[in-house]
């Protein structure tokens, strides 16, 4: 009897670390993915940071499903992808222009100074395409990226 209680404990922790290793092998949320296309081409709600200010250089596109609140709570992971100034440096500190496609009023996406959705933010919201030619608050300090389905009042540099 105590060799299977040792052999459950065992395989539970085996288990436990395995699953532990595939989640955080996925930095974003699974209904959040990236490419290198651009704003136009998106098919779901999207957001481009382009490492230079008006929309120039490499960019990376961010989609998301739109269902609810998703996003990346940390971009460190990420690079920009597609060729251009910039090309495979970090995102996080480094965008400068921000454009996006929306899919009603009530939705944004927002970028933050910090990880985890926090600090000083620039939102682009209101209509179908809003676009910042240059980041107010997370200009080359852009911590977070959150899709939101749902209208909030945060403070945030708004861009429509």
């Amino acid at each position: 009897m105590l060799f299977v209680r040792k052999a459950l404990v065992t395989a539970s922790v085996a288990i436990s670390a395995v699953a532990s290793a595939f989640v955080a092998a996925s930095p974003a949320s699974a209904s959040v993915w990236t490419d290198s296309s651009s704003s136009t081409s998106c098919d779901s709600q999207c957001l481009v940071l382009f490492y230079n200010t008006g929309y120039a250089g490499s960019h990376t596109r961010f989609s998301s499903t739109g269902t609810g609140s998703e996003g990346i709570r940390d971009l460190a992971a990420y690079t920009f992808l597609s060729s251009g100034s910039g090309q495979g440096m970090s995102l996080k500190n480094h965008a400068a222009s921000a454009k996006a496609r929306i899919w009603s009023v009530d939705s944004s996406v927002t970028i933050y100074y910090n990880s985890g959705y926090a600090g000083p933010c620039d939102k682009l919201h209101t209509n179908e395409r809003p676009a910042a030619y240059k980041l107010s608050k997370t200009y080359n300090n852009n911590a977070s990226v959150l899709f939101r389905s749902a209208k909030v009042s945060q403070g945030c540099v708004n861009f429509s």
